[in-house]
């Protein structure tokens, strides 16, 4: 399923359903994060071409919310489920105008592809705004809060918050921690902002709609006060069991 948009500065563009592997390996080698989640990213993924060029310049990525299951709406189909754009990367060839055009175009293509898909969910990053974008998109903006990251200060890496506590992932728990007990980590929060798309007129937040937030960019330096004695003996055991 595909797209023709023709544009006034930009000419013929192609919006297409494009393949999981090349959506990951586009945003592997170019988003920021330079991250990918294998159990929640990647249901639906459209990429952006110009006119007769096979050369991928953008890619949009919807999968699934972090807790699918978190009841943050409701709606009489019993099968309705809300989806995340999780990832989205255009190169610097197409320009800004052309994040609004993937964006608007892909939501269209995904309600034809999956009509239990009601709404749509993003979430912007204060380190590099407040989700301009998604106003301009016609996102609805749901508030904001608090999310704490680790950066590894010797390789760049970094991770959410919540990899240097879950036990399901030994070598994720194992990696950072190590690196957190080596003083090698420092840890900042950011504002994360939620936005979201009703792509169904019955579908109805259970979120409190708020006025778009001022601009704001940037992220915060903290101290983290962990316990390490519980943190070594959990290393052991996990290191025991390998």
């Amino acid at each position: 399923m595909s797209v023709k948009i023709q544009t006034k500065n930009l000419g013929e563009l192609l919006i297409k359903l494009v393949d999981k592997s090349l959506a990951k390996e586009i945003i592997i080698n170019n988003h920021y994060s330079g991250k990918w989640n294998n159990s929640g990213f990647g249901l639906y993924n459209f990429g952006i071409y110009r006119e007769h060029s096979d050369e991928c310049l953008g890619v949009a990525v919807y999968g699934y919310t972090m807790h699918p299951k978190a009841k943050l709406f409701t709606h009489p189909n019993p099968d309705a489920k809300m989806l995340e754009l999780n990832r989205m990367w255009i190169s610097d060839e197409l320009g800004k105008n052309a994040e609004s055009i993937l964006i608007a175009h892909s939501l269209k293509l995904l309600k034809k592809i999956d009509k239990n898909v009601v709404a749509v969910q993003s979430f912007a990053d204060g380190r590099l705004g407040c989700g301009t974008i998604y106003k301009a998109s016609n996102f609805k903006y749901y508030g904001q809060h608090e999310t704490i990251f680790g950066r590894n200060k010797r390789t760049g890496e970094i991770n959410h918050q919540m990899n240097f506590t879950r036990m399901d992932s030994k070598s994720i728990y194992i990696r950072n921690n190590v690196g957190f007990l080596l003083g090698d980590m420092e840890f900042f929060k950011v504002d994360t902002y939620r936005y979201i798309f009703p792509l169904c007129k019955r579908f109805v937040s259970n979120l409190k709609q708020q006025p778009y937030p001022p601009y704001k960019k940037g992220a915060m330096l903290i101290q983290m006060d962990r316990n390490k004695e519980l943190i070594k003996e959990r290393l052991i055991k996990f290191i025991s069991d390998l």
